[in-house]
């Protein structure tokens, strides 16, 4: 699961852009897609093209794998079952910038869990990385205009939210105990199964009070997104790049993530660039830059 940090830096570059794309499509297609079957089919369908195309080694590494049960069960159960679940009710009530600004509380709350459980430092030139990503983030977000600020607004779903953000700092810290010699592909083969697992009771829950997936081309090329890029190669890139960084690190990725969610509005959605956009990517990239620098 390591690889070099060049590379864990691309797979997370990568990983939260999957992610923003992530929640602009959750976003459009909220009312065809109803969030505990979208997690469900999203996790099974993963799984099984991951048993077809990557054709994991299961075979070998099944009893390794159930040597190590209760690690993998809750690191399926916070960043798999719960998390992004949870996060496709969010916006059913909210907009995907509170969700964007609610994750830039991500790398914060990483270094709190890091410091309590495992008494690893936050250094100074990290923190002053984490204020200025967070400044960049604030001025995309508020269209550098401070009324917008005062004028913001929170909801039930924003609270959904937050309890998706502190459960992904435990995903997140979990990774470390993941089995060393399983291969990565049965690894993620098996946190896909079982959060599919976990979700199968809910979605059926969900599907008998008359909600049902819109089996239009629209939801359904949405759902393909969602499957390929934000769950098949997010999650192993995301994983690669714990092992590889440690959560602190890792974590300061989560601020390219409301910046990426603005260019692919841009981009897919048509929206117009404007100057506080380029501000804000000045911000993050620069907070991101001292805050991956090595102590």
């Amino acid at each position: 699961m390591r690889v070099s940090h060049k590379t864990a830096y691309v797979y997370l570059f990568l990983t939260m852009t999957f992610w923003a794309g992530n929640s602009i499509t959750a976003r459009m297609f909220a009312a065809d897609l109803p969030p505990l079957q979208h997690a469900f089919w999203r996790w099974l369908i993963a799984s099984f093209l991951i048993l077809i195309i990557f054709r994991p080694p299961l075979k070998r590494d099944l009893p390794i794998i159930w040597e190590n049960k209760w690690p993998i069960f809750w690191i399926a159960t916070t960043g798999i079952g719960a998390y992004n679940t949870m996060q496709y009710w969010a916006l059913n009530f909210t907009t995907v910038s509170n969700v964007g600004l609610l994750q830039t509380t991500i790398p914060i709350i990483l270094c709190f869990f890091e410091w309590v459980f495992f008494k690893e430092k936050t250094t100074k030139i990290q923190i002053l990385g984490m204020m200025l990503a967070t400044i960049g983030v604030f001025v995309v977000l508020i269209k550098a205009n401070l009324t917008n600020l005062i004028n913001l607004t929170f909801n039930y779903g924003d609270l959904i939210m937050v309890g998706a953000i502190l459960l992904y700092g435990v995903f997140s810290l979990l990774i470390r105990f993941s089995p060393k010699k399983v291969n990565h592909w049965s690894l993620i083969w098996v946190l896909f199964f079982i959060g599919a697992i976990e979700l199968f009771p809910l979605q059926l829950l969900e599907y008998q009070a008359g909600y049902r997936i819109n089996l239009s081309i629209g939801p359904m090329l949405g759902l393909t997104y969602i499957v390929i890029g934000p769950a098949i190669l997010a999650y192993k890139f995301y994983t690669s790049a714990v092992v590889t960084l440690g959560a602190i690190r890792t974590g300061l990725f989560f601020y390219w993530l409301p910046i990426a969610s603005v260019f692919l509005a841009i981009l897919i959605l048509g929206e117009p660039l404007q100057i506080y956009h380029l501000i804000g990517f000045v911000f993050v990239v620069c907070g991101l830059r001292l805050g991956l620098t090595r102590s």
